[in-house]
């Protein structure tokens, strides 16, 4: 029974750990400063995902934007976006 409640309590938690709007633009403001998403943005495949596709921006939103100046957790948000974005384009084509 106590685990029913723990999974019912999960269930209803899940929606709010999800990154909103606010988030991703406060992450995305922080990326913009960085030139490698920049070039992302240039590039149409790229930007096309970054702007429209659910699944890089809940990613981009997940990111904690106080710790993208440290260079080893933007490094790590890097090669995850970069993973996903090639996942993306890879299962499109």
């Amino acid at each position: 029974m106590a685990i029913l409640v723990d999974m019912l309590n999960i269930l209803v938690y899940l929606p709010f750990l999800k990154a909103d709007e606010e988030d991703i633009e406060s992450v995305l403001k922080q990326l913009k400063k960085h030139e490698w998403f920049r070039e992302y943005l240039i590039d149409e495949r790229y930007r096309k995902l970054i702007v429209h596709d659910k699944d890089v921006r809940q990613l981009i939103g997940k990111f904690n934007p106080n710790k993208l100046a440290s260079s080893s957790y933007h490094v790590k948000c890097q090669m995850k976006l970069h993973r996903v974005l090639e996942n993306k384009l890879r299962n499109a084509g």
